[in-house]
């Protein structure tokens, strides 16, 4: 049975808003945070690891790719890029580059 679709951080502030007041959905809303941080982690230790070989050579592969494709991952990655990109305009007195 296929997982369904995972989550986004909109999503979960959307669940969120809906049930402020229900402290099963907080709690669990908690523990969604934690598992991401861990997805986020170990997205960053990956750069470090090395494949190994033979047959889990090939799991590493495939959970390199599913964690890339991680929404928590891909929103990281996005917010890092945007704050990397220069400017639209120029502020009063910068040189453009």
């Amino acid at each position: 049975m296929p997982f369904k679709d995972p989550l986004t951080h909109a999503d979960l502030r959307n669940i969120r808003e809906r049930q402020p007041w229900n402290a099963d959905v907080i709690s669990l809303l908690w523990e969604v945070k934690r598992l991401r941080s861990v997805l986020l982690r170990a997205y960053q230790l990956s750069a470090d690891l090395k494949r190994p070989a033979g047959l889990t050579g090939e799991l590493y592969d495939d959970f390199m790719k599913g964690l890339r494709e991680e929404p928590c991952v891909q929103e990281r990655d996005g917010m890092a890029t945007s704050l990397m990109e220069a400017p639209d305009r120029l502020r009063k007195g910068m040189a453009p580059r």
